[in-house]
């Protein structure tokens, strides 16, 4: 359990990135730790691509605000407006979010 709250460099494949996204999502409902879960998540997905430090914060911090965004792009007042700004936000954000689950980083191709 303790490798779910660490910003290591543990690589795990995009099924273990929605399983502990998931886990992350239903644990913010019930305790409000699934934001360093899934912000350590997506910090060690990213690492699985072995993108910059850098690169892995930034992407740790952004993706938890996707749930966010969402639920304030439904409020009712912004409902009347064609596209708003959680609109395009939200859609910047699971176009990150599909990356992470999506990308192959755990290939290692042998030297020709």
């Amino acid at each position: 359990m303790k490798k779910y709250f660490l910003f290591d460099n543990e690589t795990i494949t995009g099924w273990d990135y929605l399983r502990r996204y998931i886990i992350g999502s239903i644990l913010i409902l019930l305790f409000g730790l699934g934001l360093w879960i899934i912000a350590a998540t997506v910090y060690k997905r990213a690492g699985t691509f072995e993108w910059t430090k850098t690169y892995r914060i930034i992407a740790s911090i952004l993706i938890p605000f996707l749930g966010v965004s969402n639920l304030l792009s439904n409020d009712p007042a912004l409902q009347e407006s064609a596209f708003n700004l959680f609109d395009a936000v939200s859609i910047a954000l699971a176009l990150l979010h599909l990356i992470l689950l999506f990308k192959n980083g755990n290939k290692h191709y042998a030297e020709v």
